[in-house]
């Protein structure tokens, strides 16, 4: 049994059985070379342990459904397990529970080493499988588990991306759900009932009409289960605050001639801003723009340096696409700044982030260095922070 099927069988009992007596929330491979072939593996993300002189990296990442305990597997096929098992006590410092999952029985004499070093131990030999040693429960470094949790915030946040570069898509849903509830008194409401509404007052709404709904739900309008479809708590506290459906598209229409939201509708554009400054990305390029200040504006890599200065955790899983990152770091973690080409830089980044945080007033509108990664310029692509 290979370390590859290891993977794949543990994340198939995790997502079946749960972990220590609970369901798991969400659960993420690591984006390694030798994995990321697999869509059965999917979601990828690589989660970094940072020490002084090394990083490491789990092989399986998870949370379990009380969204607060965090746990990582080391996977090994049928050898070199007092090696995994060494990797996987790494892990204690910045996780609640670590698990170690091995092709074959493992000794009496490491069962007592995984025990004592508070390692769980999944065995899962060809006919059978069992959890001989359950992870024990602990309190990690703090210092660790909070770069742990901010990698599981900005990775959440990743996985449900904006398809539309103009925000008034977002805020036509919250605005026409908002009046359907004071004129209706009636929430939720049925997915094909709000966009019969929006394509009603709101005639610029894409073909596609999800997208939009799932952009309102990220900047966090709306709660979607299933096809019913209502406003958060701050979403009707910011709708109470937008201009009525055929008011955005009129603005929309202004907006594509490249005049951002903010010279529009200022007050329009603040409540986008709100929005996006909860948002774990918009925030965190917010942030490193803020320390470089107004009036200099910075091409792509020079804000990606800055970043990695910042914080050297989050930058490459916030600028690169996943299945890269493994390839762009070095064994302690640092970006390998000669291996970086455009293809590599996230398009969600330099499109619908910087346009949409452009409408919102946090950036200045310098265009974008490319319409896809295959055409992408970093050095032409400024980003400059506006006050």
């Amino acid at each position: 049994m290979r370390e590859i099927e290891v993977i794949r069988e543990t994340r198939r009992l995790l997502q079946a059985h749960g972990l220590l007596g609970q369901p798991i929330l969400d659960l993420y491979t690591d984006a390694h070379p030798s994995l990321i072939g697999d869509p059965s593996l999917e979601p990828f993300q690589r989660f970094t342990l940072q020490f002084d002189a090394f990083a490491t990296h789990p092989d399986l990442v998870g949370r379990l459904a009380d969204g607060s305990t965090m746990f990582a597997v080391e996977a090994k096929g049928e050898v070199d397990w007092l090696k995994g098992l060494a990797q996987a006590e790494t892990y204690r410092y910045g996780f609640h529970a670590v698990l170690m999952a091995v092709a074959g029985t493992p000794s009496p004499d490491l069962l007592t080493f995984a025990r004592q070093r508070g390692v769980g131990i999944l065995a899962l030999p060809t006919a059978t499988r069992q959890l001989l040693e359950p992870p024990v429960l602990h309190l990690p470094l703090l210092k660790h588990a909070e770069h742990i949790r901010r990698q599981f915030s900005t990775g959440s946040a990743l996985r449900t991306q904006f398809s539309y570069n103009l925000p008034t898509h977002y805020l036509a849903c919250a605005a026409c759900l908002y009046a359907w509830e004071r004129e209706a008194g009636l929430a939720p409401v049925e997915l094909a009932q709000l966009e019969a509404m929006v394509r009603q007052h709101y005639p610029v709404m894409p073909r596609l009409f999800k997208p939009a709904l799932h952009g309102a739900e990220k900047l966090g309008l709306l709660v979607i289960q299933g096809r019913a479809i209502s406003l958060s708590p701050l979403g009707r506290t910011c709708a109470s605050l937008l201009p009525p459906a055929a008011q955005l598209a009129t603005l929309h229409r202004a907006a594509i001639k490249r005049q951002p939201l903010v010279d529009l509708d200022p007050r329009t554009a603040a409540v986008l801003r709100i929005l996006l400054l909860r948002d774990p990305i918009a925030g965190f390029l917010n942030e490193i723009l803020t320390q470089i200040g107004p009036h200099q504006p910075v091409p792509m890599p020079v804000l990606v340096e800055t970043a990695a200065r910042f914080d050297k955790l989050l930058t490459p899983l916030v600028f690169f696409f996943p299945g890269d990152v493994a390839t762009l770091l070095d064994d302690q973690g640092f970006l390998v700044w000669r291996k970086i080409q455009p293809q590599h830089y996230r398009t969600s980044i330099y499109m619908q982030y910087k346009q949409i945080m452009t409408h919102a007033g946090m950036l200045h509108y310098h265009g974008v260095g490319g319409t896809s990664s295959q055409h992408y310029q970093p050095e032409r692509d400024l980003w400059e922070v506006r006050i």
